[in-house]
């Protein structure tokens, strides 16, 4: 009998699913009925209807009219991309003409969006932001006629402090720093700790944007080997750091982009005893870190420094609104440079934008937004994994993220990732291909995929689309 009253039905087809992986139902066996599943878990006709609509959507059974459900044929998870392995040699960074060139194309309408990191508008609190971003437009409309303090607005980082309890870290206000996104944030971070022609650690393959910012401020990256599932390898990053001076290391240690991965706490904890060997300051990027699956979001590396040696990063943009521009930063030991260098770039952030983002923390609206949408990309994550299984070569790898809505693939090797993007997009779909993720040409036949703003049946047809163009470039037997 099912207990917990939150998402009955996930629970019920979690257990027939697990069920038919271990073999107590196989493939072709008739599954209990409706009324059957009812008595067994003690759950309402509504709800197991949804139970078996859910493993009907993922491909696990099928309705037969008349006859009841049914197991399909069960195929096994597609395997995981392999561990990366970049030549460990800093480069400088020469992307940003490609990945400039791609994203304003990437904007044109009419595109079916398979590759865009944006989250669906509907699963944000559009709404809920519209309506705060009214009152405040009423009750402090004399706001606007003055200059905000250049760390932001109290209140909202007030809240902010409470939000990152979630997160596992305690902070203060005065610690927070409001920033236009996550991506200033970020460059504050590098400009504090860096000058042209230094080297940052970072993990392979990664965010181009991140590699655009480190084009722009003339620096060197050392891209260093990463699991597809727990990150970077800290080995490589150790042995790194004995030959070569590297100023910081950047890392998306959370459901990363693209690859998803989550580093495991203990590695968090390794990570800070390598670098404080070294004194070599982490910059973390969490900017998917509340979208994850699990009730409980993993803790922030900064949860567990001590030292104030970590600037943490990250933004409203994947939760809220992309186009609020919305972040904050934790600068640690660096906070006062860093307020002093927001101020030298734009003063503030805009004050009614913040105090908007303060009413919606204050009614906890974000947090109940925040959980429906990672449910739902849960979902979706599952649906566009069991359609790449359905569709795509046999060969191809995929990663197996535990939030956020990334998906990276590895194709098989005859596949040319940029070519595949262009026949894509002249069907009007869009994807990203995988050599913008490094700075070192690699990921020639990786691409990454998104379940953010494209799903259910566009998505599916979409992606048989695009399987038939991988097919085509496929060697004949």
């Amino acid at each position: 009998m099912i207990t917990d009253k939150c998402y009955l039905y996930e629970q019920v087809s979690t257990d027939i699913k697990q069920s038919i992986q271990h073999g107590t139902y196989l493939t072709g066996d008739r599954l209990p009925s409706l009324r059957q599943l009812c008595s067994d878990y003690a759950v309402s006709l509504a709800t197991a209807v949804q139970a078996y609509g859910y493993l009907q959507e993922q491909g696990v059974i099928e309705s037969r009219p008349k006859r009841g459900y049914f197991v399909c044929q069960y195929r096994e998870p597609a395997a995981e991309p392999k561990p990366s392995q970049p030549s460990l040699k800093p480069r400088e960074v020469n992307v940003a003409q490609l990945a400039m060139s791609l994203v304003q194309e990437s904007r044109q309408t009419g595109l079916v969006k398979l590759g865009a990191a944006v989250p669906g508008p509907d699963l944000l609190p559009l709404g809920a932001l519209s309506r705060a971003m009214a009152g405040v437009a009423r009750r402090e409309y004399l706001a606007a006629g003055s200059y905000e303090q250049a760390e932001g607005n109290l209140n909202l980082r007030k809240q902010i402090v409470k939000l990152m309890r979630e997160a596992g870290v305690r902070a203060h206000p005065d610690d927070v720093v409001i920033t236009n996104g996550c991506l200033e944030a970020l460059s504050l971070a590098l400009r504090q700790l860096t000058n042209p022609g230094d080297t940052v650690a970072i993990e392979s393959p990664t965010y181009f944007g991140l590699l655009q910012v480190m084009e722009s401020l003339g620096l060197k990256v050392l891209e260093l080997p990463t699991h597809p599932s727990e990150g970077m390898d800290l080995q490589a990053l150790q042995q790194a750091l004995n030959k070569r001076p590297i100023k910081a290391c950047l890392l998306v240690p959370t459901y990363s982009n693209p690859l998803g991965a989550c580093m495991p706490e203990s590695k968090r904890k390794t990570l800070l005893e390598i670098l404080a060997q070294y004194d070599v300051p982490l910059i973390e990027d969490d900017e998917y870190g509340f979208l994850s699956y699990a009730s409980k979001r993993p803790k922030a590396i900064k949860a567990f420094e001590q030292d104030g040696n970590v600037i943490y990063c990250s933004s409203f943009s994947k939760t809220v609104a992309p186009g609020l521009r919305l972040g904050w930063m934790l600068a640690g030991r660096y906070s006062e440079q860093i307020r002093y260098q927001k101020f030298l770039d734009n003063i503030s952030t805009a004050i009614h934008t913040q105090l908007a983002m303060a009413e919606l923390l204050a009614k906890g609206s974000f947090r109940r937004s925040v959980r429906n949408a990672a449910h739902i990309y849960q979902h979706r994550m599952e649906q566009l994994r069991h359609w790449i299984r359905e569709y795509f070569p046999a060969n191809t790898r995929m990663s197996n993220p535990e939030g956020g809505f990334i998906l990276w693939l590895e194709l098989p090797k005859e596949v040319d990732s940029f070519a595949l993007y262009h026949q894509a997009k002249n069907q009007r779909i869009t994807i990203t291909p995988g050599l913008l993720f490094s700075a070192q040409a690699q990921y020639t036949h990786h691409i990454r995929l998104s379940c953010g703003v494209v799903e259910g049946e566009k998505a599916r047809r979409s992606i048989q689309k695009l399987a038939t163009l991988i097919n085509k470039m496929m060697p004949s037997i």
